[in-house]
């Protein structure tokens, strides 16, 4: 009598298990979900943070926090969300920056592996970079500036966001595509070295649009050109680099979500479904272009494809080029 009855509970307790996990991958997410960004708040990659939150918790009723984590170029962030609990609620807005370039360039110092460390959950938003000019800058045009580039390396001072950053690949690319040659200058970010050009302390610079977007709205900047191989639609009459002789230049950061490894895939698919029903959302597709990004919505798969593919085909081109 006693086995039985020790059988019997033991078997309601199983069909109890087996009943509440789908329940409980149904419910995520449970608590607060922790969206970490590299950075400081206010550049671009916050800017976009808060607004993928906010529309998030109007349209899923989730409550998604924003948590600003920047130091070494991202890689305090990804190290913290590399080893965060595998549960989806705490997951990383990271950039092709910090989670390709930097790691190929500088290593982790083994903190993490971009390849084994994260799981993939969505793409959010493509951005082409900017090259701009103070506004009384004698260089109002890519042509004269890569002309003079030719002929005197040393006569042009290129300002970046920093040292393996988009904007130094964006230079490193030019003017191995021109065969041309600038001076370096890399800043602690896209607003300093932008200040720095308006007070006539480098000819130009290469950033996101979205952290130029200040200096082009007050016209201290002028644009001379965009780097995707398409012309962006909030500034359609800046021509692309590839427009002005070099086709096939195409240089664009992305931005994705991804979580540490091993979360699990109902979480990854609840989340992946949301941000892609955002990313159709036209007042949201019109709040990415005024910053000049575009939506990249997908699969967690085709994203962790995407991601991979990216890595292998920088490794190689890092190798030959002058960073």
């Amino acid at each position: 009598m006693i086995k039985r009855t020790i059988k019997a509970a033991a078997m309601l307790c199983s069909a109890a298990i087996l009943a509440a996990a789908p329940m409980a991958a149904h419910a995520f997410p449970t608590k607060p979900i922790r969206l970490v960004v590299p950075f400081s708040p206010g550049g671009g990659t916050d800017i976009l943070a808060r607004q993928l939150a906010e529309q998030l918790t109007k349209a899923e009723g989730w409550n998604v926090v924003v948590d600003n984590r920047p130091g070494g170029n991202g890689a305090i962030a990804l190290t913290g969300v590399s080893r965060a609990a595998p549960d989806g609620h705490e997951i990383i807005l990271a950039l092709r920056e910090n989670i390709v370039i930097t790691p190929l360039l500088n290593g982790t110092g083994g903190s993490f592996d971009p390849l084994k460390d994260f799981t993939s959950i969505a793409n959010v938003a493509n951005s082409p970079m900017m090259l701009v000019s103070s506004a009384n800058s004698e260089y109002q045009d890519i042509k004269k500036v890569l002309e003079t580039a030719k002929k005197d390396p040393d006569a042009l001072r290129f300002g970046t966001s920093g040292q393996g950053s988009m904007s130094h690949l964006l230079l490193a690319m030019l003017e191995a595509e021109a065969g041309a040659r600038m001076i370096h200058v890399p800043y602690k970010g896209s607003n300093p070295a932008l200040t720095d050009l308006v007070g006539g302390h480098v000819e130009l610079v290469g950033g996101s649009i979205g952290s130029a977007k200040a200096f082009l709205d007050g016209k201290r900047v002028t644009p001379l050109a965009v780097s995707s191989a398409e012309r962006v639609k909030a500034f359609p009459n800046v021509p692309t680099i590839a427009e002005q002789g070099y086709p096939g230049f195409n240089v664009v950061t992305w931005y994705g979500l991804f979580g540490p490894k091993g979360v699990p895939a109902e979480a990854v698919e609840k989340i992946s479904t949301a941000v892609n029903k955002v990313l159709a959302n036209p007042d949201f597709q019109a709040t990415l272009a005024e910053q000049g990004m575009m939506p990249d919505p997908g699969t967690p798969e085709e994203f962790d494809t995407m991601f991979r593919e990216d890595y292998a085909g920088l490794e190689q081109q890092l190798k030959n080029l002058n960073m």
